[in-house]
Order: structure tokens, then sequence, then C-alpha cells
């Protein structure tokens, strides 16, 4: 192994320039550090931003888009006990795969925050997969997935095949498990009971099937997935499993899903959006960075995840975030995992002083997700892919930031991808920053940014609002209800198309033209129509209603159909009399437009007209010192 000072190469540039806050301020001259590829010219290949990506003008309140949080899950009936249960046999086999955290935390309830969504949608830049704020531009990166969710960077990829026969026969048990009864029908609680306490071995193998399914990559909300039976296996036997690439691909793919389908609302009446990533683990990085928009959080125990801050809180409310977002640059905490707290045990890259080290094979397996998090690659999901670009947002790692430079997409097969994500990072040099050290931008790169802030904001005087009197947030009036309105629904399957198919094109299938809303095992059931246009909700799902998981029939009302903290009740009762009021209204209406109603006909009218003009009367006078004639 060359020594250090022998090495060239390195994953950090070194070179004096003049910095500043990003703020703004009085620069200065010093050693900075920064993230590659970065550039030294504006005329040098700096991503130029897409016009309006950084505009705040688009109204959240009378935005017609309903999401439904389906990758968003409380645990079922028992799931803590049989966590207890699987942590004393096989907490050293998590450890080992990398999964212990991400375990732990599938145990907490963590309330959604459905109005802060929207706000951080609109910010959202796919072309990045980043946020972007007049103060700076941000993102979850691989730190966040492996500090705050407990996904492992490092190992094989999801992708991985079964290979020996052991592995192969152990399938096959999983798979006869879930065609018992129903064919491919198995629910979530169904399978825990059947196989909690109940000395199968493939017990484990099991208990990791439904944690995936459920909390990890759910592509049905209550169907055990057959999608995730080798991975199981795998984690079974300690195989460590990279997982944070695949959960960050799902979510910076949802994020984008969700800022398309906000732009949709120009051009539909009502779109539906179904988002399956674990967002939870997005709400916890916002909880974490924001400090105006985190509640009160719980003290951690020694040895708890970081997760554990965020179980049921209380979630706040915040008016115009869209402007909160904007001015929180000063409050912004670029590194909350390097923060010293009570109990929270840092990570050895979280270091008080800062160090050159040489990266190379068998090292520490810290250092090693800490230079990964530094490398711009591809996300290899079960899926899809997503760019990951960390030099863009370098101050999250504490580090300085300079102009980013432009890394071209890739254009391979997922393969190519992971063997490109996973090549080894030998014999390079690695700068690992103080955690009490504030970095800084380049005095060009703020020159920068306040550039793209004008054009964006001069892009956006030209935006157009179509104004939606029928609706406020999260109330809709019963009269608008029996209106035939356009729809369009988005929906993330288990193979999704590109993100412009999906909110691209307004199409609907068979089924939804029938009032019939597929679910991701491609069975249909019913659809209501939409009684509240603007509807975030979150189908967590309660431990009674797990109980009591069965598959209702085609006309049935399902528990998954009504979403955490906002019912929407159909009543076809109440349907039938509003329908019935609006057809007087509009008999009424229209007899109306045949009659002319004077003043007099109306009790009472007059005297209020005549106390009206007085009281304009006397304000004219006040204002403008003229009396009325």
């Amino acid at each position: 192994m060359a020594e250090l000072e022998e090495v060239q190469e390195t994953l950090v540039e070194e070179r004096d320039e003049l910095m500043v806050s990003p703020t703004g301020g009085n620069p200065t001259r010093r050693t900075a550090y920064f993230l590659k590829p970065s550039v030294s010219s504006i005329k040098a290949g700096v991503f130029e931003l897409p016009s309006a990506s950084l505009s705040s003008n688009q109204s959240l309140v009378d935005l017609p888009l309903r999401v439904s949080f389906k990758g968003w899950r409380n645990p079922v009936c028992k799931w803590k006990a049989w966590v207890e249960k699987m942590h004393s046999l096989h907490q050293s086999t998590w450890k080992k795969a990398g999964v212990y955290e991400a375990i732990i935390s599938s145990t907490y309830k963590i309330p959604i925050n459905q109005e802060m969504f929207l706000g951080f949608g609109l910010k959202w830049c796919p072309e990045t997969n980043s946020f972007l704020f007049p103060w700076g531009e941000t993102t979850v990166t691989l730190e966040d997935v492996l500090v705050l969710g407990g996904f492992s960077v490092l190992g094989n990829s999801v992708l991985t095949p079964l290979e020996t026969k052991e592995m192969i026969d152990i399938e096959r048990k999983l798979t006869d498990a879930r065609n018992q009864g129903k064919p491919n029908r198995t629910v979530h609680q169904e399978w825990l009971n059947r196989f909690m306490d109940s000395g199968s071995e493939i017990e484990h193998e099991a208990f990791l099937v439904l944690w995936l399914s459920r909390h990890v990559l759910p592509r049905s909300f209550y169907m055990v997935g057959k999608h995730v039976h080798s991975i199981a296996i795998h984690i079974a036997r300690g195989t460590r499993i990279a997982l944070g690439p695949a959960v960050l691909s799902q979510i910076y793919r949802n994020l984008t899903l969700l800022k398309e389908a906000m732009g949709r609302t120009r051009e539909h009446d009502v779109v539906e959006l179904d988002l399956w990533a674990p967002m939870q683990l997005f709400q916890g990085w916002a909880y974490e960075r924001f400090p105006i928009l985190c509640p009160k959080h719980n003290a951690l125990e020694l040895g708890e995840p970081r997760m554990a801050r965020w179980d049921k809180v209380k979630k706040l409310s915040v008016e115009d975030l869209g402007s909160v977002l904007d001015s929180a640059g000063e409050s912004f905490i670029w590194r909350p995992y390097a923060i010293s707290e009570k109990s929270w045990l840092f990570h050895k890259f979280y270091r008080k002083s800062e160090e050159w080290v040489l990266v190379h094979p068998g090292m520490d397996e810290e250092l090693e997700s800490f230079a990964r998090f530094f490398r711009a690659d591809e996300l290899v999901g079960l899926d899809y892919m997503e760019q990951y670009l960390p030099h863009r947002v370098a101050m999250q790692f504490g580090l300085d930031q300079d102009l980013p430079g432009h890394v071209a997409m890739f254009n391979g097969t997922p393969e190519m991808a992971w063997e490109n994500y996973s090549r080894p990072i030998g014999d390079v040099k690695l700068y690992i920053p103080s955690r009490l050290f504030e970095s800084d931008v380049t005095t060009r790169y703020l020159e920068w940014w306040k550039q793209m802030n004008f054009v964006q904001k001069d892009a956006a005087t030209g935006v157009v609002e179509r104004k939606r009197i029928f609706m406020r947030w999260g109330k809709c009036s019963r009269r608008s209800s029996h209106c035939s309105r356009r729809k369009e629904v988005v929906k993330d399957f288990s193979n999704p198309p590109k993100a412009a198919d999906c909110v691209g094109k307004d199409r609907q299938t068979p089924g939804e033209i029938a009032g019939d809303k597929l679910t991701c095992d491609g069975k249909s059931f019913p659809c209501t129509k939409p009684q509240t246009p603007l509807s975030l909700t979150a189908y967590t799902g309660t431990d009674d209603e797990e109980k009591e998981s069965q598959i209702k029939p085609r006309g049935s009302t399902r528990c998954d159909e009504v979403p955490t903290g906002e019912l929407h009740r159909s009543n076809e009762k109440a349907a039938t009399e509003s329908g019935a009021r609006n057809q007087v209204d509009n008999r009424a209406s229209a007899k109306n437009n045949e009659e002319q109603i004077s003043v007099s006909q109306v009790p009472g009218l007059e005297a209020r007209v005549s106390k009206l003009e007085a009281v304009f009367a006397r304000l004219k006078e006040k204002r403008f010192g003229l009396k009325s004639a």
C-alpha cells in the first residue's frame, strides 16, 4: 500500500480562494476544499438551472392535487414484538448486513407533515435532483440515507441474484407461503401471524420479506412482495446489500413525480399521485435541517437510531411555507449530524480535527462510506436509476462550494451503472473536515447563484395562474363535487415508466375510465370521485386496521382507501341529496335569469345599501377630503 505522501489523486480539491458566507458578507482568502468536479469560471461547463425553477409564485392553497403517500407505513400489529424477538436472535447478522438501525427504525410511528411536501416539491429540480432556494442548493444525500435512515451505501446490488441451491430452495418456500390461500394475495398482517413464533426454518427470511415489502421497497399497500425475496435471503445470511442507493433513488424519483404532477395541475383539473418511497426519511431530513419546521424532538437514548428523535412527535403548522423556505438561509443547518447531542454517538467521519486519510481496499467501512458520499454516480434501484450529484451540495459534507461542473447522464444498463458505482476506491487521498468547521462558497459561486436567482425570478414574472374559486386547503364545496371534471391519475407501479410518460400525457386506462383505481398488483378497486381537490394523504395504516386487513370485494369500502388524518367519506345518500339540491339551485338560477328582481322586492336590502353608501361617503371624505354631493 502506498504512503499518504506518495499519493497524488484526491477526491477533494485543495486550493486558495476568495471565500464568503453563502448569505453574503465580507470575503476572505484562505485554503478551501472542494468536491470534484468544480470549475473556476462561469464560462466553463457549469450546469444552467432550468427556467423558473426557483419560482415561488405558484399557489399551494388552490392546487388541485391529490397525493397518497403509500410508502409511508406504520408498523403492523405485533410488529414491534416480532422485531424484539428477531433482535435477540439475529442482531449480529443485521449489523453485519448493514440493516440494524433501519430495522429498529421501522418500529417508530412518525406522523406525516402533509403540508410540507408541496412546499418542497415546488423547489425540487429534476435535472439536478436537488432543491433550489434563493440562498443555495440542498438535497438528500447518501449521508442522510446512512446516518438518518440506517441503510448501507456499501455492499452488493439489490439486483444480486440467488446463486446457491439452498438460497433457491428458500425462495421457493417463500413463494409457496405467499400462494397459500389466494395466490399472490398474502397481506402483511396475515404474513406476520403465519410466521411469528411459528418455529419455521424460514422465519427470519419471512420477517425480512415483510420489513422490505412494507418499510423499504414497497410496491403494494397490502401485499407481501416477491420482488424482495432475494434481498431478504441475502441479508439473512449476513450479506451486505446496498439498500441506501436504492432507497435514495426512490426518493429522488418520487420528488420528481411530485414536481411534475404539480406542473400538470395547470392542464388538468384534478391530478392524483401515488408515492411509494419511504418519504418519512425525507421528512426527517427536513426536520433535521430546517429548525423552523422542526417540532420538539425526542431525546435520544444511548444506542438509539437517529430516527427515534421523530417518533410520535407533533407536527408544526407553518403558514406561507414557500416564503419561509426562501428565507431560511441563515438558519439552515448544513451538518446536523455533526452537532453534539446527548447520547448521540458520532460516526467516525465526524472528527474534531481535520485530517487527510488514504482510501484503500479493506479500510474502515465508515470511512469508505464517507468516501462514497463524495462521488458522483448513478443510484441503482429495483426499477430505475437516478443521478447522484454530491458536488452540488458540498457544504452538507463540511466542504466548501465552488461552481459545480457538469456531469453527463449515464445511458447504460443498471448492471453497468452498478459496476461503476461499486468500483473500488483505492489509493486515493480523502480529506475529512472538522465537524466544527463552517464552510463557505467562492465569491464567483455567490455571484453566479445571484444571477441564476435574477434570471429565474424574471422568467417567473410571465407565469399566469388559473383561479380556482371552488376549493380551499383540505375543503371542497359540496356543490362542486357533482361537476364533471377532467382528472389525471399518476401512478408509480412496480415497473414504472419514465416520469415524462407518467405525468406528461393525458391517458386513462379502461379501469380508470370506469371509475376503478388499479392497485400495484394489477387488480382494481372502486375509486370514489375526489371530494377534496387538494388532498395529501398518508396511507400509514393503524394497528386496529391491520387486525382486519382483508381484501374487500369490489363494491365495499377499504380501510386503506381512508387516509390517516383526513377522512374522505363517500356517502351515497349524501351525494344524492347534494345532487338534488344542485338541481334546485340550477333551476333557481335559470329562473333568476328570466326575471328582474328589484331592490324593493328583497326585505331590508334597501336599508343595507343606504347604510353602505353612507359608510363609503365618510371614508372618501376622510381620505381625500371630498364630500359627497
